[in-house]
C-alpha cells in the first residue's frame, strides 16, 4: 500500500534557518518518489514524528492550523496523484501534476484563442513554463527569443498581405508558399527560412496539443536546410593566431584565447564558462554541457593548459556572443588569417556565390567546428571525436566536418603510403 510521508532536511547551520517540506511517496520496497515543496518551516518547530509542527512551541495557533493542513492536504493530493498514475509516475509527472492543482490557472484553456496572433502571444507569454523534450529543463532565453523573432517576421507578413491576423483555419500551403517567398524578398539564406518554417511548426504543433487547433496541414510544411561552405582554421592557422601579438589590445588578447579553448577543446561557447580548476583532474576536463545536458570528458590540450595558466584558472568575464564574434574577426584579420575562401549559398531562393578572405567568416563555431574537423583529419575514430564534442547524432557531428575534396584526398593517400609502404 502506498504512504506519504513528510519529512526535513537539515545542517548545523540551518537551525535557524527556514527550510523547505519534502515528501516520500513510497509503495513497496522497490517504489519511491520524491517532493520538494514549497512549504518551508524552522527546524527546532518541526516535529519529525507527527509530521507537522510541534504542539508545544511558541507559534501563532490560526498559522500552524494552516500549515499543519497544509502539509496534510499535500500528502493527500500526491497520494490521489498515485493512484491515477499509479507506478508510471515519476518525479517530473509528479511536479506538474501538483503544479496544476494548486496553480490551475497557469493551465486554463483560453477559448477565445482563435487566430495565429493570440496563440503566438500566449505561447511566447507562456514559454518560461514549458521545458525542453530533450533535457527536461525550462526553456532556455535563446528558445524564446526565437520564438519572438519568429512572430515579428508573421507580423511584418500579415502587414504585407495587409491583415492583421490570421484564422489558425488560414495555415495552409499557400500561407506557407506566401510567407516563404516573403522571407526570400527579404534576402533571408535557405537554412534562415527552414528555422522559420521550424519554429512555425513547434508553436503550431502546442497550439494543437493544447487543443487551440484542429487545422494540421502546417505537418506538411517542408523546413528547408542547405549545406553550405563553412570555415575552419587548420592547426597551422591556430598556432599563428597564437603566435601573433595582441598585448597592445587587451580585449583582443581576451578574445584570441577564449578561442582558443574552444579550437582545442571543442566546447560551445556557452560552457566555456564551466572550465575551472576544480574541473580538471588527472589532464582531464569534466562538465555537462548547458544546451544537451550531456557529460562529456575532454583531454587537456598542452595551449589550453597554456591558456589557463595564463589567467591562473579564473577565464575573464564572458562577452556577448555578437561581440565575440566581431571581436575574433578582428584579431584573425591582425593574425594575417586572409586566405581566398568560396562560398556557394541559397539567398533569397537563389544560388549565390561570394569570395572573401577567411577571417571575414569567423565566428564562435568556428572553434568547434575546427576542433571537429582537425582530430578529424587526425585520423580520431568519429565516435571518439563525438564523445568529446557532445555531438549525439553522426548527422549533427558531420555537419561540423570541413574537408575539402583534396584534403580528403590527401588523407587516403597518406593512409595508403601507410599501407603499401616498402
Amino acid at each position: 500500500m502506498a504512504t506519504v510521508t513528510a519529512f526535513i532536511r537539515t545542517e548545523k547551520s540551518d537551525k535557524n534557518k527556514s527550510v523547505n517540506v519534502r515528501f516520500r511517496l513510497r509503495d513497496g520496497r522497490t517504489f519511491q518518489l520524491f517532493h520538494k515543496s514549497n512549504l518551508s518551516v524552522i527546524p527546532d518547530k518541526w516535529d519529525v514524528t507527527q509530521q507537522r509542527i510541534k504542539a508545544k512551541v511558541v507559534f501563532n495557533e490560526q498559522e500552524r492550523k494552516e500549515f499543519n493542513k497544509a502539509i496534510s492536504d499535500r500528502k493527500d493530493l500526491i497520494h490521489s496523484i498515485y493512484v491515477q498514475h499509479g507506478k508510471a509516475l515519476t518525479t517530473e509527472t509528479l511536479d506538474i501534476e501538483i503544479d496544476k492543482a494548486l496553480h490551475p490557472e497557469k493551465y486554463e484553456i483560453h477559448p477565445k484563442i482563435k487566430s495565429l496572433f493570440q496563440w503566438t502571444a500566449y505561447f511566447i507569454e507562456t514559454a518560461h513554463t514549458r521545458k525542453d523534450k530533450n533535457t527536461g529543463r525550462l526553456l532556455s532565453h535563446n528558445n524564446i527569443q526565437q520564438y519572438k523573432a519568429c512572430e515579428k517576421h508573421l507580423r511584418e507578413f500579415a502587414k504585407s498581405r495587409r491583415k492583421e491576423d490570421f484564422e489558425l483555419t488560414d495555415i495552409d500551403q499557400n500561407f506557407y508558399d506566401n510567407f516563404v517567398a516573403f522571407l526570400q524578398e527579404k534576402q533571408f539564406t535557405q537554412n534562415s527560412v527552414g528555422k522559420q518554417i521550424k519554429v512555425i511548426k513547434t508553436m503550431l504543433n502546442e497550439a494543437t496539443l493544447q487543443g487551440y487547433n484542429s487545422n494540421t496541414n502546417y505537418s506538411s510544411f517542408h523546413v528547408f536546410t542547405e549545406d553550405i561552405d563553412t570555415i575552419y582554421l587548420n592547426e597551422d592557422e591556430l598556432q599563428q593566431l597564437k603566435e601573433t601579438d595582441l598585448s597592445k589590445t587587451p580585449y583582443l588578447d581576451r578574445v584570441r584565447d577564449w578561442f582558443l579553448l574552444l579550437a582545442w577543446t571543442g566546447s560551445r561557447f556557452s560552457d566555456l564558462e564551466k572550465i575551472t580548476k576544480s574541473d580538471i583532474k588527472d589532464g582531464f576536463i569534466t562538465f555537462r554541457q548547458q544546451k544537451t545536458n550531456t557529460k562529456v570528458v575532454i583531454p587537456v590540450h598542452p595551449i589550453v593548459v597554456e591558456v589557463l595558466e595564463k589567467y591562473d584558472y579564473e577565464l575573464p568575464e564572458a562577452i556577448t556572443n555578437q561581440k565575440f564574434n566581431e571581436y575574433i574577426k578582428e584579431a584573425c584579420q591582425i593574425a594575417e588569417i586572409n586566405s581566398k575562401e568560396t562560398t556557394t549559398r541559397t539567398v533569397g531562393g537563389k544560388l549565390v556565390t561570394e569570395q572573401f578572405e577567411k577571417w571575414e567568416h569567423v565566428s564562435t563555431h568556428t572553434g568547434r567546428r575546427s576542433f571537429c574537423t582537425n582530430m578529424y583529419k587526425r585520423g580520431l575514430p568519429t565516435l571518439t571525436i563525438m564523445k568529446i564534442s557532445g555531438h549525439k547524432t553522426e548527422k549533427s557531428f558531420l555537419k561540423y566536418i570541413k574537408v575539402t575534396e583534396q584534403e580528403h584526398a590527401e588523407i587516403m593517400a597518406k593512409v595508403w603510403k601507410e599501407i603499401y609502404k616498402r
